[in-house]
């Protein structure tokens, strides 16, 4: 019905030139377009190490009618020490008199779903960000188009990614303790018009305490289960495969993407430095065209490995939405310009060994077919050992909306749900499926297109040595929880001596459970100095999920216990949020499962 609707309305807006103009979004200042700039993207913004070196690089635009020559790029601290130095040799930069600043306007006028412009925003700050009607969406897009594929054409002239390394022991200094700030200027030296000049950009880097470890607690309940570690990691990482220009190779259909971004090889020395231990690199179904892109994916993948860091194969999947359909996005319209498949979503597709087709990289073409459909998709990524997520699921652009399809686990369909993906939350979606009787895990994903930063990361229980299997059988297992700093996990007990850790699923014959079998609910937390509060869940399907108990004001580590009765009808879990009630600070566990057979 969706595409039925957008068949009808856009054909008759678009031919006709009936799309109203933009509104006003702009600041009250047009573009400058006047000389060298020096743009911030590819700049992290936090770390939590300062012992490691972090690739990191600036985009430099000449905005001016005329052409000038790049000589030097230096990153300086405050003293003047030299932090970095790229040599520019007299490289010439075409002057565009502010066409390419006009088309990053656009971009932030954009849905920042769409533009991935939810940091680093140059004109309208996000909060003051008009929002845009499907029809202004879809011609912002049409010019946004257009004045890439202008700037491909011709090569990019006016641009200029320069990437460096920061020493952060050097930046940060020997005596650096968390919450330190530092900051290094970027000065670049050119000349133009027959001086020489420069163009200077500050810059700001906070280093973050570490990732707070489990508790005494946890630990002592520990004993015969192997050496495992808790690894933290990414599920939703984009790398150079996804820019329209200046990619690696470019993906012409990946259009609002070109501001630079990095190769797995940098982004794994970004999130070393943010104290991560893997991630999964997510390039776009659209932007791998054979087997052998993908080949060549993995391969690099393995060669990243190393016994401290691990990489998994992935690709962010553009499927098929199949049956009925609830609500609706603006992809659907973006589809329908490039005339490929109207409704489609974005799925995780985790620790795989081969490609999974959607979409192709042509300027418009990332609905074309091929696509299969979410039970196809997950068929073969489970035949290979991976796991499938649901990514972004209820955003305004690529969400899920076959919701009746979202089949999970128990019917070994779909895995999980990126019930954080960078800092917006999915958890009403996710739990609404659990509601519905699907067995499903939470999973976070940051969904950087450029640098990596900080977010609510997935910290996965690990049976050691750390490779790609062992983290791979962790995450299916759901021993996973998620949290920016805090630690946070359950365990359920009997008074018989039986227990059920975070993430397992737990098949039990009806007729054995007593009526009011008491239950314990263990929660094992460290939320530093930080004061917290911490939620205790129980669900039940097809009935509701209620606060089972809530502990507020808890500071420091230690555990807790909620009691309750197992439930003899339908699907049950119980499952642990915690919230700072002064800091960002957040954590989510995965359920236990209690199926009653």
């Amino acid at each position: 019905m969706r595409g039925t609707l957008l068949l009808l309305l856009l054909p008759g807006a678009l031919g006709a030139g009936l799309l109203s103009r933009l509104p006003a979004g702009a600041p009250s200042e047009a573009p400058a377009g006047d000389g060298l700039q020096v743009l911030p993207f590819g700049l992290m913004t936090e770390v939590r190490r300062s012992d490691v070196r972090a690739p990191m690089q600036v985009q430099l635009y000449n905005g001016s009618a005329q052409p000038l020559s790049l000589e030097e790029l230096a990153v300086l601290k405050p003293t003047g020490e030299v932090l970095a130095r790229v040599h520019l040799e007299g490289e010439r930069l075409s002057g565009d008199g502010g066409a390419y600043e006009e088309l990053l306007l656009q971009l932030e006028r954009a849905d920042p779903e769409l533009s991935h412009r939810h940091h680093n925003r140059l004109f309208v700050p996000l909060a003051e960000r008009v929002v845009l009607s499907p029809a202004q969406e879809a011609r912002n897009y049409e010019e946004i188009q257009a004045a890439v594929r202008a700037l491909r054409d011709a090569g990019a002239p006016q641009v200029r990614n320069v990437r460096f390394e920061v020493d952060l022991g050097a930046l940060f200094g020997a005596a650096a303790v968390p919450g330190d700030e530092a900051a290094f200027d970027v000065v670049v030296r050119y000349h133009a018009g027959g001086r020489a000049q420069e163009a200077v950009y500050t810059h700001g880097l906070s280093l973050l305490p570490a990732y707070l470890p489990p508790p005494a607690e946890w630990h002592a309940g520990r004993g015969g289960r192997g050496a495992q570690e808790w690894m933290t990691g990414d599920l939703h990482v984009h790398n150079c495969r996804d820019q329209a220009a200046g990619g690696c190779p470019d993906c012409p259909a990946e259009s609002v993407n070109i501001t630079g971004s990095f190769t797995n090889a940098d982004l794994k020395s970004q999130f070393i430095a943010l104290g991560v231990d893997w991630f999964s690199s997510s390039t776009h179904s659209y932007c791998i065209n054979s087997d052998g892109e993908f080949n060549a994916m993995v391969a690099e993948t393995v060669a990243l490995d190393d016994p401290g860091f691990v990489l998994l194969a992935g690709t962010e999947v553009t499927g098929r939405e199949t049956g009925p359909q609830t609500g609706g996005d603006g992809a659907d319209a973006l589809c329908f310009l490039g005339g490929g498949v109207l409704s489609v979503h974005h799925m995780g597709a985790h620790g795989i060994t081969a490609r999974k087709v959607g979409g192709s990289d042509g300027f418009l073409q990332l609905c074309d077919p091929p696509m299969n459909n979410a039970r196809d998709n997950t068929a073969a990524v489970n035949a290979e050992g991976g796991f499938s997520i649901v990514n972004h699921a209820a955003s305004s652009l690529w969400a899920w909306n076959s919701v009746a399809q979202a089949f999970g686990i128990e019917r070994n369909q779909l895995w999980g749900v990126e019930i954080m993906n960078a800092n917006t939350s999915y958890v009403d979606w996710w739990t609404g499926r659990l509601l519905a009787g699907r067995v499903l895990y939470p999973y976070s994903g940051s969904d950087t297109h450029d640098a990596a930063f900080d977010w609510p990361s997935n910290h996965a229980l690990v049976d050691l040595p750390m490779n790609d299997a062992s983290v791979t059988a962790a995450l299916r297992a759901g021993r996973n929880y998620i949290s920016n700093g805090p630690f946070l996990t359950l365990e359920l007990s009997d008074g018989s001596g039986r227990s059920a850790d975070m993430g397992s699923i737990n098949l039990v014959p009806a007729s054995r459970i007593p009526d009011n079998y008491p239950i314990d609910v263990n929660v094992f937390f460290n939320a530093g100095a930080d004061v917290v509060d911490i939620a205790v869940y129980r669900g039940l399907s097809m009935g509701a999920e209620t606060l089972l108990q809530a502990f507020t004001g808890v500071t420091g580590s230690g555990q807790l216990l909620a009691d309750d009765t197992v439930q003899k009808t339908g699907i049950s879990w119980y499952r642990v949020e915690l919230q700072s009630q002064s800091t960002s600070a957040l954590a989510f566990t995965s359920p236990v499962f209690i199926v009653p057979r």
